[in-house]
């Protein structure tokens, strides 16, 4: 590998920098090695997780403005530096691990570097990893999550609908997942069997996803049919961090990796699913579907609350309407 040591500094800046962070493994140094190039490792070590501007940079490394900004957006193209288009005088960022991360930024424009297949089979390893060393050490819920539209019930805050939530961001956008892709390059005839197009963006974050190439713009409208159809397809609405939204799977999904490997991964919605008895015909369609496993079907579908996830992926099946999210009690 060219120039291992600088790309060992820079995993080793963002393992210690990053909000969640990891520690050094051989397979954050392979994503860093083949998405940043020597020299824009180099420059990405005066950039900082926190970022600085244009201006700020200049004087930190001597070099003029004008070709370092041109570095600094060849290097937003490939995913490894982020800011905000539509500000003026933006601060640049290098990309950490988490909401917007070096596990996904790569893949989010699908297939179009020469590297990106080999940067795919590389993530794979690392979304595993970081679920493992980081994620499921944390002790506590990271990941929130957020009931579907479809099975919010009528008493449903605004700050609990999820559609309300993104409703201001002003900029919406969905790329591929990359957890799905990466399973997909690692193993093509295993691949997930859920929808690609499924990580999602707003505001700045989407801006500068569809600028660069790597996230295609939707309405709100379109943003909201979006969601409805990752909740039909039994995904799991999570995240809304940062401008990023996640729609999980138990196949390949590396949040679920933590969850099943016992650790408190998710911060459930304020609701929890309940059948009604005298609707439900015991089609277990929801058992199915739940990602948690905490429906039970003997004569009825019965719902551990406690295990319950408040996610509403198990109510657009039902076809006799039994099953419902209603608030926690």
């Amino acid at each position: 590998m060219p120039d291992n040591g600088v790309y060992k500094q820079l995993a080793e800046m963002i393992a210690r920098e990053d909000e969640v962070g990891m520690p050094l493994m051989p397979s954050l140094v392979r994503v860093v090695s083949l998405q940043f190039t020597p020299e824009e490792a180099a420059l990405a070590l005066n950039v900082h997780i926190a970022g600085v501007t244009l201006s700020q940079l200049a004087e930190k490394t001597g070099l003029e403005p004008a070709p370092l900004k041109a570095k600094l957006l060849r290097m937003a193209d490939h995913g490894t530096i982020v800011y905000d288009p539509a500000e003026e005088n933006p601060v640049y960022r290098v990309v950490g691990m988490v909401a917007g991360g070096l596990t996904e930024t790569g893949l989010w424009g699908g297939i179009r570097f020469p590297y990106t297949v080999e940067l795919g089979k590389a993530v794979r390893i690392l979304l595993k990893d970081h679920a493992e060393t980081a994620l499921a050490q944390l002790g506590f819920g990271y990941t929130p999550v957020w009931a579907a539209q479809a099975a919010l019930p009528e008493d449903a805050l605004p700050s609990e609908n999820l559609a309300e939530a993104i409703k201001e961001a002003g900029h919406w956008s969905v790329s591929p997942c990359p957890c799905r892709l990466s399973q997909a390059l690692v193993d093509p005839t295993n691949p997930c069997k859920h929808i690609l197009p499924t990580c999602m963006h707003t505001g700045a974050l989407s801006r500068w996803a569809v600028k660069h190439g790597m996230a295609r713009e939707l309405t709100y409208e379109q943003a909201l049919e979006q969601l409805r159809r990752c909740n039909e397809d039994g995904l799991v609405h999570t995240i809304n961090i940062y401008g990023q939204i996640c729609n999980c799977c138990t196949d390949c999904c590396a949040i679920f990796h933590t969850f099943k490997r016992g650790a408190p991964t998710f911060v459930p919605s304020p609701f929890a699913a309940k059948a009604d008895e005298d609707l439900c015909n015991a089609c277990a369609d929801c058992a199915d579907r739940c990602p948690v496993n905490a429906i039970q079907v003997n004569g009825h579908a019965v719902v551990d609350q406690a295990a319950c996830i408040g996610c509403g992926v198990c109510v657009p099946s039902c076809q006799t309407k039994a099953m419902a999210l209603s608030r926690r009690v």
